[in-house]
């Protein structure tokens, strides 16, 4: 080997040094943040940073393996959002936020891709269905645009914050119903061998462009129903006024939605968009 030669590959060695160096760096800086949030938030045992600490040293050897800047500057940005999605949710959190009455069939499409799934809810609107691990995204599409959508967490520790004002923030799977910033307008309610909800609609007062707010409780599992929402329909089917009204307040005061939504589209069809137990298997395989 010609001294041109070793002088190369001493000083492509060198190079690589110090760009690992620099992309580790790089993307543990843009990790720490999040990493320290959601240290906060649960406790993280030995298994969990052993874990991280392989996904990470594994991304940062496949970034130095490449040859072409940005090739490696596409994988930095790619692995991060994973890398973030696997140690928070803020990704998702941040995806949701994204999502608007009055977005077009074109940006949804582009933000979230094909759904998985999707079904007609009335002539000329069509819900369709996002599912993540994380959360099941229903959209409500009329005249191609967004008229309604609401999600449902999967996880018990995914806690979007739906409502944020200057006294508290109110956190799906948190907070309960009686916490939100404003009253219900009308609910339904069902619990049966293939479906169990409570949802009811209010008014959000939001620049008023009259959009309605979607708060309910879904289980699409057959673990134990909320047991408000079990006497409420057994009142609502009996018929029995007076004690409808008192399990309601009891209800809204005890129990904590995992269900939020906004759109144009009255309770009757967002009810029409919940699915069953079993669609609920059969399209996703949980």
């Amino acid at each position: 080997m010609s001294i041109d030669e070793l002088q190369k590959t001493a000083f492509r060695a060198e190079l690589k040094e110090e760009l690992a160096k620099d992309l580790r760096d790089f993307v543990a800086s843009e990790v720490d943040e999040e990493v320290d949030e959601e240290m906060s938030k649960r406790a993280l045992n030995g298994a969990y940073w052993t874990r991280f600490r392989s996904i990470f040293f594994a991304v940062a050897a496949t970034i130095i393996a490449l040859g072409q800047f940005s090739e490696a500057v596409t994988l930095i940005e790619g692995s991060v959002v994973q890398l973030k999605s696997r140690l928070t949710h803020s990704v998702e959190y941040e995806l949701l936020d994204q999502i608007h009455v009055g977005n077009t069939e074109g940006y949804i499409e582009n933000l979230l891709g094909q759904p998985q799934v999707s079904k007609a809810i009335d002539d000329g609107i069509e819900a369709r269905y996002y599912y993540n691990d994380k959360f099941l995204l229903t959209i409500f599409v009329a005249d191609k645009r967004v008229a309604a959508h609401f999600v449902v967490p999967l996880k018990n520790d995914f806690t979007p914050v739906v409502v944020e004002n200057d006294n508290t923030d109110f956190e799906l799977q948190q907070s309960v119903f009686s916490a939100y910033p404003a009253n219900p307008k009308t609910y339904v309610v069902d619990h049966s061998n293939t479906v169990s909800y409570y949802l009811e609609e209010l008014d959000s007062g939001k620049a008023g462009l009259f959009f309605h707010t979607y708060l309910g409780y879904v289980s699409f599992t057959q673990k134990p129903a909320d047991q408000h929402l079990v006497s409420l329909y057994e009142a609502v089917v009996h018929g029995d006024i007076d004690s409808e009204l008192a399990v309601q307040s009891k209800l809204r005061e005890n129990s904590s939605p995992n269900l939020h939504g906004r759109g144009t589209l009255d309770l009757v069809l967002i009810q029409k968009g919940i699915l069953t137990g079993a669609e609920f298997a059969n399209y996703f395989g949980r």
